[in-house]
């Protein structure tokens, strides 16, 4: 009887602590409402039935931060059966509202990040190297880390 309860305590915890990690991980990096600004498509990755990916360069705008900007590399992760961010948000001049969160494993200087192509253009998912140089709000340094942040979709 002892043996059976050793065991179903051992599986309760080897089942709860990924849980608790995630919680505790998410706890840390809490979901912000920022307006962002696309500058740059980095990469697109649209593979078959997998989950799809783009990266973007923009200048996230936090409210309550005196309307500072900062440049950042966006991350948009998404399932198959998700639309990718629409174009008309992709391409305006206006900033657009989104949940973000804080991604630290991702950061990355400037020079390391590859700008493909301007935001919304379908070039993006083609493989071979294209080189766009986007208007950007302040000069940035090669070596200048840039934070990495990802879309939270409800």
């Amino acid at each position: 009887m002892l043996e059976k309860m050793t065991f179903a305590l051992m599986l309760t915890v080897v089942i709860a602590s990924p849980l608790s990690v995630r919680a505790i991980r998410r706890s840390k990096n809490p979901i912000l409402k920022a307006q962002v600004r696309f500058l740059a498509t980095s990469t697109s990755i649209h593979a078959g039935i997998g989950r799809k990916q783009d990266v973007y360069l923009v200048e996230i705008t936090q409210p309550g931060f005196s309307g500072q900007s900062t440049l950042a590399r966006l991350i948009d992760d998404y399932p198959p059966y998700r639309v990718a961010i629409p174009r008309e948000q992709l391409t305006s001049e206006l900033p657009v509202s989104f949940r973000l969160r804080r991604d630290r494993t991702c950061d990355a200087s400037f020079a390391l990040i590859p700008l493909r192509t301007a935001p919304g253009d379908p070039m993006a998912i083609l493989p071979e190297r294209l080189g766009f140089e986007p208007a950007l709000p302040r000069p940035v340094r090669p070596d200048e880390a840039l934070p990495c942040y990802r879309t939270v979709r409800r």
